[in-house]
């Protein structure tokens, strides 16, 4: 088969869950002897002609194209609130490749920095699409279901107006964002009422507005036009029902892994410290400034706390760690490492934490940790809390709560037995070869659909 898949972002720059997993996933697929191409975003800052937005390179012998995308008008359209998530730019283009490609499944894991013109593009070409779901950008357009004030969101309100307040709030002024809290919902509603009436067409921000209330109905439509959408979660699964995704086209599919270069060790606890890690973004989603002042709270316990992250990507985040840590030689920012190197991090470690503040989508470094052995301390969150088991495999402890966390991390250094315990029953998760087996049934199927 002809593949092409899809992310916001890809390989080598970019090394989150979501390039991992689209770069195994095109990996195997290619090595059972199907052509494989991968489409990706990469973000620029430096002004280029539109006509150098695309280029093409090779990852790892697989094929990669990537759009240069920015925050400019391109190809005439000048709303970049609309573009975000109906680039018509890169659609024109998209159609153009896809002609020339000629996929027989187009696989969307990401399609965000790219927008989902692309799916409008597949229909009309009666290409057979379905999409990975790998965090929330189909119905939030800051991905994370997670208010400024750090409170979790379902979704959008009627007439997306929690989504009109949060965007205000992160991308105005204090002052502009201050007396649009003034404002009553009730009244919100009328405003846009008035905008989407045209009524007040000449203020510069209402295209803007209505582009943003636009969102949700333009991607419920699309979402419901793909194939099939596969989740990891049945978090995911209410999350996307609850917002308009018709449940007939959901399949719930956990994640698959690549685990050749992780090998299970149970063997944890021997050391005389605990050793304690964590391993993702440095940003404050992940929650790792709850991690570090945890630790404050452990002062009389012998341990080690090894963080791994890009120290670079967020650098006001990572200042702020570094404050909270004030040199406590007990915590060590330890930097990035090769993927293929995460059983040797792992091996390293006695638990791994993963204190995020938001609905993660099942971290692939929770799998990881599962198939090396090594217990996890995880939010009691949807997602995290499908595949962590407190007090089975390991211990899931309050959002945000740092007692809560330093006393799952002091359980552990004082019972080593039971530290011991969760290491045994740690479960392997789905092979990259097992996940990849259901992805080629699903795509046989939906092609003798289409024929």
């Amino acid at each position: 088969m002809k593949l092409l898949l899809t992310s916001h972002q890809f390989l080598p720059e970019h090394s989150s869950g979501t390039e991992i997993l689209t770069f195994q996933v095109a990996k195997e697929l290619k090595n059972r002897g199907h052509e494989v191409t991968v489409f990706t975003g990469h973000p620029t800052k430096t002004e280029m002609p539109e006509s150098d937005r695309f280029e093409s390179y090779v990852y790892k012998g697989i094929k990669v194209l990537r759009f240069h995308h920015s925050y400019v008008p391109l190809g005439g359209q000048k709303n970049m609130v609309e573009a975000e998530y109906n680039n018509i730019f890169f659609a024109n283009y998209f159609r153009k490749y896809l002609k020339e490609f000629n996929p027989d499944i187009v696989h969307f894991f990401h399609l965000s920095k790219l927008s989902a013109s692309a799916i409008d593009v597949c229909v009309s070409l009666k290409i057979p699409r379905i999409m990975t779901t790998t965090d929330f950008w189909l119905v939030c357009p800051t991905n994370q279901l997670r208010l400024p004030d750090g409170n979790l969101c379902n979704g959008p309100d009627i007439n997306s107006i929690n989504c009109v307040r949060h965007i205000v709030q992160i991308s105005q002024s204090p002052n502009t964002h201050a007396k649009l809290n003034l404002l009553p919902n009730w009244l919100v509603v009328f405003l846009i009422w008035i905008i989407k009436s045209k009524l007040l067409y000449k203020l510069w921000f209402t295209e803007y507005v209505l582009a943003l209330v636009k969102r949700q109905q333009f991607l419920k439509i699309r979402m419901n036009n793909l194939d099939r959408v596969l989740v990891p979660t049945r978090l995911m699964q209410n999350i996307l029902q609850n917002n308009g995704l018709n449940p007939n086209l959901i399949s719930y599919m956990p994640y698959g892994l690549d685990i050749e270069d992780i090998i299970p060790n149970s063997n944890k606890g021997l050391n005389k410290e605990l050793r304690v890690g964590f391993i993702g973004t440095l940003f404050e989603h992940k929650g790792v400034h709850l991690l570090i002042e945890s630790t404050k709270l452990l002062s009389n316990i012998n341990f080690e706390l090894k963080i791994y992250g890009n120290l670079g990507d967020f650098p006001e985040y990572v200042a702020k760690l570094y404050k909270i840590a004030s040199n406590d030689p007990r915590i060590n920012f330890c930097g990035t490492f090769p993927n293929p190197e995460i059983g040797k991090i792992l091996s390293e470690i006695d638990v791994l934490v993963v204190p995020s503040i938001w609905y993660e989508n099942t971290p692939l470094v929770i799998y990881s940790a599962q198939a090396a052995g090594c217990p996890v301390i995880a939010t009691n969150l949807g997602g995290m809390s499908e595949v962590v088991q407190h007090e089975i495999n390991g211990l899931l402890f309050e959002k945000g709560n740092i007692r809560e966390l330093a006393n799952c991390i002091r359980k552990l250094d004082e019972d080593r037995e039971f530290l011991k315990q969760l290491a045994n029953n740690s479960v392997s998760p789905k092979s990259m070869q097992e996940y990849v087996h259901e992805l080629e049934s699903i795509y046989e199927n939906l092609l003798n659909q289409h024929n």
